[in-house]
Formats: structure tokens, C-alpha cells, sequence
């Protein structure tokens, strides 16, 4: 009695939400009680004295005791299905230890084309295979050039690095040269801060000097990281293009730079660290060599071993119950209830895909659910579903939804001017930066360009360097300006005909009275032939006219769309912005680097 009352006490119901289906056993037994009472409608037609001849005996009972075992399957499938359990079971998880710091080399010579379409862009290509392949662990980015910054410290979420690196360029970065060791000794701290003993290193670099390779085994002096060296470049190099079509870059004797790729330097490194050299490949074999690549020092607790107490499932047991009952329900040849049997258990085997949404909602949180949609392209549904207020506005942005982006971005606005010194906060303010200047740019898609300039100009005022702010009021000033000037001219156009018409006027009314002086008859005929082709001329040059109206209108909405294409979306002056923050309060601003490439 004793072990009932505890068993009683620890049970617990894995799927409660299953119970409601008991919610069904009325209309079951309704049913069951209709089909009792069948016998009962004979009566209505036949004399009780014969009605025992003619029905056969027992006929009745059986087909209430099928009915009774239905109602019973149904209720011991409900119970199974809602996983009753009264014990916890022990089982051991395993947590990776794995850490990840990628390196990203963004100094002038990844801009070379010697790999195709730029050595840069395919890094980026495989920084983002890096990151999808990543599917335990941590991972952090830092890039360089004549100064390191970190663009993500260590997490799980892959994605969120996903989304910064389509801005990153040798162009973001706020001081010119190649100084990896700086690069290097970030990771180390980062690695440190987050309680790393081990991790993996993952180095994108199209070469270094002799001279980094001692500076980088000082910093890793002491540390057990592997490092991997994806080696991005061709020994014969190539030059590096300028800006603008500019040219190529110079050295200080105006010979032009041609960086191309040492290996050994990278050699003699991987003689002092336990470094794994690979080289670019167009497929993912150098991704997946990077990521597979395990050092032979590595202790076995890079897994870390918990134990949670799992709730054991035993509802299973009670299906061995429904197999009698089953075979019960046919053998009396209980059409229906053999049929519902069926119908309810394998509704019970396959219940779990049924409740898709459910498990969506009970393990991703709808911003969660949201960014998979947006990763899918599916904007419209991630828009429906964010519920943090920047990302619903960038879903709807994405969307074509400028209006309701307008809305989403100003009603920000509106909860940062509520705060109190909010222009104190450096984090605050560029977010109130980010989002005046995505107002300014939906604003700009609706051709609302007055309120859009106003946005760009209040950008301004918070970040006079904010150079797409900039550029996009200077366009838009640009489009006002040459609608005004084609609106002028339009007009000018409407004057000058309407004098034309007048003179012309004015000339046949003299001819007219000049023909009526000499016949009334003539005159006569005259004023009607003149009347009709005054009208057919009038007729044609409306049709004119208004055909000129559409063309002209038509090609100045063409034009007004490409220069609203002009307007970026996806602007990286921001992160400039703050690396160079970042490099003013190290105060290097005066220092100097050996090689600007």
C-alpha cells in the first residue's frame, strides 16, 4: 500500500496536454448507449411476443460489450499517450569544450585578384563554411590590420557572426598595415576570459613576414591552442587595385606592390606550435581538413560529463493492454470499434508530427523561430513572428513593408527620446544612430524624401562622419532638385503652347473675317471646314500631348528608381565607426607601420 501511495505521489505526466482527449468519452458513451437501445426501436413495430423469436438471443449484450471495450482502449491509449511516469533515471550529457577563434586577415593585399573574384571574398566564403560547420562549441572573430579588433568574443550562436561578416573589408578597418601578432594576442585573451585552457585558433592570411612568426610565439608561448592556417593567395601575387578604379598600389618607388604568398614563414611556425597548413581549395575539403583537425595533446575531460535526471516514459507498458482488447473488439465482429481501434492507435503512433508547431514554440522562442525564417529568405513570416522590435523592423524592411518599418523604427525613436541621458551611453547612442538612419532610409523607399533628409540630418548631428548619411541626403537633396528643375521646365513647356494657341487663334479669326468680306457662301463653308480641322489638329495634339505625359512621367519614375537604388541597406560604416573609436581610446593613433599592404 505503502509503494501505491508513493508511486501515486512521484507520478508525473510527461505529455498532460494528451488528457484532454478524455474530454471525448461523452459522446463515446453516448454512442455506446444509442447503439444498446437499438433493441429498443423493434418495439415500436413489432409485438413483444414475437420480437424474441425474430432477434437472436444475446445479439444485444455482445454488441454492448464491444462498445464497452472501445471506451476502455480509448481510455488506456489516452493514458499511454500522455506518458505517465512515477521514476527519474540518471543519464549522462555530454557538453563540448570546444572553443574557436577565427582570424581574419583584412590588411590591403587581401584585396588582390589572384584567386578569384578577390582573395578577400573568398575568405569571407570560408569564414561563413567555417561557421556552418561549427556546430558545437564556441566561436569568436577577430580581424586585423595595422591593429586588431575583436568583432565577436566567444558564443554558441554562429549566426550572429554570420550576419557581420558581408560587411567586413579591407575599407572598415581604421588603420593600414599587417600586424598579426596584435590579432593573435586578442584571441589569447579572449580564450583566457571565457576560462579556455584549450582551443583552436583558425588563422585566414594571404602571408606574413619572418619577423611576425617570432612575435606570434611569444604570444602563444606557454598555451596548448592549435593553430590552422588556411593560406588564401598564388607565389606569383598580384597587384592590389585602388578605389575607384584608381590604379594600383604603389611602394615609395612607385613600383607597384605585388604581394604573393610565402609558405615559409608558415613552416617554420608550424615547427615551434602545432600548426595545421592548408591551402585554398573551391570545394570544402580545406574546411573540412580545418575542422577535423584534433591536437594529439588534447585531454580527454575537452568534454565536460554531466548527469540530469531524466523522467522515465512508461505509458509504453499499457499498449500491451490494447493488444487483447483489440483482438477482442474483432473477433466479435465489431465493425466500428475495430475500425476507431485502428483509427485511434494510429493516431497514437503517429501523434509526434502532429504537434510540430507545438514543439517549435515550446523549445524556440519566436524571435528564435523568426531568424530561421529570415535565414530562409522568408521575410514576411519572420516579420509576423520577431518580437524584438529592431529585428521585426529589419524583417519588415527586408520585406518591402516600408510603411510598417517606418512605423516599427519611429516608435523606437519615440521610446529613446522617453530615456534620460541616453546620448550619454556610447551603446545607446549608435543604436539610436542604427535605427534614425534605417527610419530615414524607409522613408526614402516611400518617396517621402523631406522626412527622410530630416532623419539623415538628425544622424548627422549625432555622427557628423556617418558618411552613408551623408550621402543618401546628399541624393535625395539631388532628386528634389531635379524635380524641380524637370517641373519648371514642364511648365514653361505649358505657357509657351498655350501663347501658340492663342496666336493660332487669333490668325484664323483675322483670315475669317477677311473670307467674309468677300462671300457670305464661301465664308460659310469656310468656317465649317476650318472648325473641323481646328478640332481633328486639337484632337491630335491632345493625344500628343498626353502621350508625351505618360512617356515623360514614365521615365521619370525610372529614373527616380535608380537613384532610390543607390540608397545602401546594409551599410558597414557603422562598424568603422566604432573600430575607430576603439583605435583612439588605445591611443595609437601616431603609430607607425612597417608596410601599409
Amino acid at each position: 500500500m505503502n509503494e501505491l501511495n508513493n508511486a501515486l505521489a512521484n507520478l508525473v505526466w510527461l505529455r498532460p496536454y494528451v488528457l484532454w482527449l478524455l474530454l471525448l468519452l461523452p459522446l463515446l458513451a453516448f454512442v455506446a448507449i444509442r447503439q444498446y437501445k437499438q433493441k429498443g426501436n423493434w418495439h415500436s413495430v413489432i409485438d413483444s411476443h414475437l420480437l424474441q423469436f425474430l432477434l437472436q438471443s444475446g445479439q444485444s449484450k455482445k454488441s454492448f460489450g464491444s462498445l464497452i471495450g472501445l471506451v476502455l482502449a480509448f481510455i488506456i491509449a489516452i493514458v499511454a499517450a500522455a506518458g505517465p511516469s512515477f521514476k527519474k533515471q540518471s543519464v549522462p550529457v555530454f557538453r563540448s569544450g570546444d572553443a574557436r577563434v577565427i582570424i581574419l586577415d583584412l590588411s590591403l593585399s587581401m584585396d588582390a585578384v589572384d584567386v578569384k573574384p578577390s582573395r578577400i571574398t573568398r575568405a569571407k566564403h570560408k569564414v561563413m563554411d567555417i561557421l556552418g560547420a561549427a556546430k558545437e562549441g564556441e566561436t569568436g572573430l577577430i580581424v586585423y590590420a595595422g591593429d586588431a579588433f575583436v568583432i565577436s568574443p566567444l558564443t554558441s550562436d554562429s549566426n550572429t557572426i554570420a550576419t557581420m561578416v558581408p560587411v567586413l573589408s579591407t575599407g572598415v578597418m581604421p588603420i593600414l598595415g599587417s600586424e598579426p601578432y596584435s590579432a593573435f594576442r586578442e584571441a589569447v585573451q579572449l580564450l583566457k576570459n571565457a576560462g579556455k585552457q584549450q582551443g583552436h585558433l583558425i588563422w585566414l592570411t594571404d602571408g606574413i613576414e619572418d619577423i611576425d612568426v617570432e612575435l606570434i610565439l611569444e604570444v602563444l608561448a606557454g598555451e596548448s591552442y592549435d593553430l590552422s592556417v588556411l593560406t588564401i593567395g598564388s607565389r606569383q601575387g598580384a597587384p592590389i587595385p585602388l578605389p575607384n578604379n584608381k590604379g594600383f598600389l604603389k611602394d615609395s618607388s612607385g613600383q607597384i606592390v605585388m604581394p604573393s604568398l610565402r609558405l615559409q614563414p608558415f613552416q617554420e611556425l608550424a615547427g615551434k606550435v602545432n600548426t595545421n597548413i592548408v591551402s585554398l581549395t573551391a570545394n570544402s575539403d580545406d574546411v573540412n581538413q580545418i575542422m577535423s583537425f584534433q591536437s594529439t595533446s588534447k585531454e580527454e575531460n575537452d568534454e565536460s560529463e554531466e548527469n540530469i535526471q531524466n523522467q522515465l516514459d512508461q505509458g509504453y507498458w499499457l499498449l500491451l493492454l490494447l493488444c487483447p482488447l483489440g483482438l477482442l473488439l474483432f473477433r466479435k465482429n465489431a465493425r466500428l470499434p475495430g475500425i476507431s481501434f485502428s483509427i485511434m492507435l494510429g493516431c497514437l503512433i503517429l501523434s509526434p508530427p502532429s504537434h510540430a508547431n507545438f514543439w517549435d514554440d515550446l523549445w524556440l522562442t519566436k524571435d528564435q523561430q523568426a531568424q530561421k525564417a529570415l535565414e530562409k529568405g522568408q521575410a514576411e513570416k519572420a516579420a509576423k513572428l520577431f518580437e524584438n522590435p529592431n529585428w521585426k523592423a529589419t524583417a519588415q524592411y527586408r520585406a518591402g513593408d516600408f510603411s510598417a518599418a517606418e512605423q516599427s523604427y519611429s516608435l523606437q525613436q519615440s521610446k529613446h527620446e522617453e530615456q534620460t541621458n541616453f546620448q550619454q551611453n556610447l551603446a545607446s547612442e549608435n543604436e539610436f544612430i542604427t535605427q534614425q538612419y534605417n527610419l530615414g532610409n524607409a522613408l526614402a523607399k516611400q518617396q517621402k524624401f523631406d522626412d527622410a533628409i530630416s532623419a539623415y540630418q538628425k544622424v548627422l548631428e549625432h555622427d557628423p562622419e556617418h558618411e552613408d548619411a551623408l550621402f543618401n541626403k546628399k541624393l535625395l537633396e539631388e532628386i528634389q532638385k531635379q524635380q524641380q528643375e524637370s517641373k519648371s521646365e514642364q511648365d514653361q513647356n505649358k505657357d509657351n503652347e498655350q501663347q501658340d494657341q492663342n496666336s493660332d487663334q487669333q490668325q484664323n479669326q483675322d483670315q475669317s473675317e477677311q473670307e467674309q468680306q468677300d462671300s457670305e457662301q464661301q465664308k460659310q463653308e469656310q468656317s465649317e471646314e476650318q472648325e473641323s480641322e481646328q478640332q481633328s489638329e486639337q484632337q491630335k495634339q491632345q493625344q500628343l500631348e498626353q502621350q508625351e505625359d505618360n512617356r515623360s512621367e514614365q521615365e521619370k519614375q525610372q529614373a527616380l528608381e535608380q537613384w532610390l537604388r543607390k540608397i545602401p541597406d546594409d551599410p558597414g560604416g557603422l562598424l568603422r565607426r566604432k573600430m575607430y573609436r576603439e583605435y583612439k581610446k588605445r591611443g595609437n593613433e601616431n603609430r607607425n607601420v612597417k608596410e601599409v599592404w
